[in-house]
């Protein structure tokens, strides 16, 4: 399918929407083609390589689920939504950038090399910190942990993870957006005086 926002596809898109209203795995395959294409250049300059394919699955599955919900009533404004959702995407991707940098640490749960003049208030907060991420982990369901360990703190490839997790590359990719969301947003909720059980 052709992604030019400057023709009218209008037709294309309605087929493709009531195609994935009807199941069909291919129109989301053709979807994500298409949102691919058109949202992953930004994404790479708005958020970074690094960050551009996990962003990319969060707006897949968003204009997904307004396509299920029957929230894209108009299929020639689909580009345009794509892009409003494209852009929110980017904005809460910052925002979870700042409050990461605050309150997350790295999945590798090592209790730092203390320097001599570090304060004892230092160090328990480190040790709080790192409990609180082990405690973020423990709430997500056996898959998606195993996913972003495997992925984040043993540094394994997509390939090797989907070989003997039985996964395909897209599963993959959706499984480890939707644990990194909600890792984000139990992070979010997180009582202050919340302990790892």
């Amino acid at each position: 399918m052709d992604c030019d926002p400057t023709s009218d596809n209008s037709t294309q898109w309605a087929d493709m929407i009531d195609r994935i209203r009807d199941g069909s795995a291919v129109a989301v395959e053709d979807l994500y083609t298409i949102v691919g294409d058109g949202a992953r250049p930004r994404l790479r300059r708005q958020v970074g390589v690094e960050h551009a394919e996990d962003r990319l699955h969060e707006v897949v599955l968003l204009v997904l689920k307004a396509i299920h919900r029957g929230d894209l009533r108009e299929p020639k404004r689909f580009v345009g939504f794509v892009r409003t959702i494209t852009q929110r995407r980017v904005f809460a991707h910052i925002r979870d950038a700042v409050h990461s940098r605050r309150f997350l640490v790295p999945l590798d749960f090592t209790e730092p090399v203390v320097a001599r003049d570090q304060s004892p208030e230092a160090l328990a907060l480190a040790h709080e910190r790192a409990h609180a991420g082990q405690a973020l982990l423990a709430r997500l369901i056996p898959r998606d942990r195993e996913i972003l360990v495997r992925f984040y703190y043993h540094e394994q490839d997509w390939q090797q993870i989907c070989g003997e997790m039985g996964l395909t590359r897209t599963q993959f990719r959706l499984f480890k957006s939707r644990a990194i969301a909600r890792c984000s947003n139990l992070a979010r909720r997180r009582p202050r005086n919340w302990q790892v059980s």
